[in-house]
């Protein structure tokens, strides 16, 4: 099981660095990373992208530039024509808020998705959870509500949506699947780190499913496994990395424009 964070908040890539990212992805890729307005987006999808790569490079002993990626109908990323060696490997990637997440299994089925506890701007949270009614059952409202503060609330609001987000993109349908179909009854948060919460799917519980729910830095990040057990290898939390923990092209993009387009935008609206 390969559990990796990064934590682009704190990266501000040199040219050296953006560019051999940069070279690293397909033309198609770096396209759609160049059309993000902000920085924080460019460097949440580059992150996403490079964990992806360096973990296909890792596990399979080829460059990590060599790899074409693809999406299915749901979004989903795969490889096209993968070797043996990444043949049977379930893998998903997640952006939002300081973190780009990602997770990979070759004997599990795998969703991750990552929040950021915030309210939006010029919202209470009544008017925020008025909005989100129809996702949750009315037991997981009921949980959702239960702390006396509003802080509490949105917590637990963000517990219960990473937790959805990560059970539909292992499947594979993504929002298309009625979340009221899913319920979610959670364990306890110890030392920010749960692995007891279960599911139940349309009122059946369902115990082929695992989850690995992480609490760091004010965000939730949060891992679908489907036909996964925990291993004493598993009990360790998932891994901080930092550019130079990444498998990244030797060689920078030659177009030094690349990175002149990013460095002059905002880092945020």
């Amino acid at each position: 099981m390969i559990r990796h964070i990064f934590k682009t908040s704190t990266w501000h890539p040199t040219e050296t660095e953006w560019l051999r990212a940069a070279n690293t992805l397909s033309e198609p890729e770096r396209e759609r990373i160049s059309q993000f307005m902000y920085k924080r987006d460019a460097k949440q999808s580059m992150a996403g992208r490079l964990m992806m790569r360096s973990c296909f490079a890792q596990l399979s002993g080829e460059t990590p530039e060599s790899f074409h990626l693809s999406r299915d109908e749901s979004g989903k990323p795969y490889i096209v024509d993968p070797s043996p060696s990444l043949s049977s490997l379930s893998f998903n990637v997640s952006h939002a808020g300081d973190y780009a997440a990602f997770a990979a299994s070759t004997t599990a089925k795998i969703g991750v998705d990552v929040m950021k506890v915030e309210l939006r701007r010029n919202t209470s949270v009544q008017q925020f959870f008025s909005h989100m009614k129809r996702q949750f059952t009315d037991f997981e409202w009921q949980k959702i509500r239960s702390p006396a503060t509003d802080r509490g609330k949105l917590v637990n609001f963000y517990r219960h949506w990473c937790l959805k987000e990560s059970y539909v993109k292992a499947i594979g349908t993504g929002l298309k699947f009625g979340l009221q179909r899913i319920q979610f009854d959670l364990g306890d948060l110890e030392n920010g780190i749960c692995k007891s919460t279960t599911v139940s799917v349309d009122g059946v519980l369902d115990l082929n499913w695992k989850f690995e729910e992480i609490f760091q830095d004010n965000h939730f990040v949060t891992i679908a496994m489907g036909n996964a057990e925990f291993s004493s290898e598993d009990s360790a939390s998932v891994k901080v990395l930092n550019f130079s923990d990444l498998v990244v092209s030797e060689d920078p993009l030659s177009d030094k424009f690349y990175f002149a387009s990013f460095d002059e935008k905002k880092e945020l609206p």
